[in-house]
């Protein structure tokens, strides 16, 4: 994979891209588009890019795992962010309560553990499910 040994800004734009001139270790070079002048990929980096007939090149930078050299966030879990939403939706659902009287605002945390379990598909330990509670037989 080729690895980027320039990168020079030509200081000329096109619409609100700046036009860099970026060269690689395989002796081949072209021109790319970027927002800043500063793009996120660098000097030393491993690199895939396709180049067209006129010079103009798009670099994708290889995918890895080392993240050194990179401001990384890790991403929350689909898992724990399924979570934070259906609690973000009984919360919701505790202050639409508390608003319309229902129920008072210190019974919000009681009201969002005890209905959780509803919202995710895992009845809590508190909630009891339409089968137990209404147990006659469906006349349809």
């Amino acid at each position: 994979m080729p690895k980027i040994t320039s990168i020079q800004d030509t200081g000329r734009m096109w619409k609100e891209f700046h036009i860099l001139e970026v060269s690689f270790d395989n002796n081949d070079k072209g021109t790319a588009l970027a927002k800043s002048t500063t793009p996120a990929y660098q000097v030393g980096d491993d690199v895939q890019y396709e180049k067209n007939e006129r010079g103009g090149i798009k670099i994708q930078r290889e995918q890895s795992t080392n993240f050194s050299n990179q401001n990384f966030t890790p991403k929350v879990s689909n898992t724990n962010q399924s979570e934070q939403i259906a609690r973000s939706v009984v919360f919701k659902g505790a202050i639409d309560l508390v608003g319309a009287g229902v129920i008072e605002i210190k019974d919000i945390s009681r009201f969002v553990e005890q209905h959780l379990g509803v919202v995710t598909g895992a009845v809590s330990q508190q909630a009891a499910t339409y089968a137990s509670h209404f147990n006659e037989e469906s006349p349809f």
